[in-house]
């Protein structure tokens, strides 16, 4: 299953977020399909991941809410969406 990872955080956090992403190691079993890509400036981040569950990338996530927001959303691509709407 593939899952939108967007996470946020507040502009006093900014400075902590790049010194421990710089150390981050990931810990849940999950592929990144997309590179992570900040949007600068916004203080937001996103990355596209696949995993058998999203209990695996919520993994990482509890390591990092104490500073961040996190919003994991289901998603599917445009080919599988069509074939589910025609069934």
């Amino acid at each position: 299953m593939k899952f939108l990872v967007v996470w946020w955080w507040a502009p006093k956090n900014a400075i902590e977020v790049t010194e421990r992403f710089i150390k981050w190691k990931p810990k849940g079993k999950y592929k990144a399909l997309y590179p992570m890509s900040t949007m600068v400036g916004m203080n937001k981040a996103f990355q596209i991941v696949e995993a058998d569950d999203i209990a695996e990338a919520q993994k990482d996530v509890a390591s990092w809410n104490d500073i961040c927001t996190f919003k994991i959303i289901p998603i599917m691509d445009s080919s599988e969406a069509v074939a589910v709407s025609r069934q």
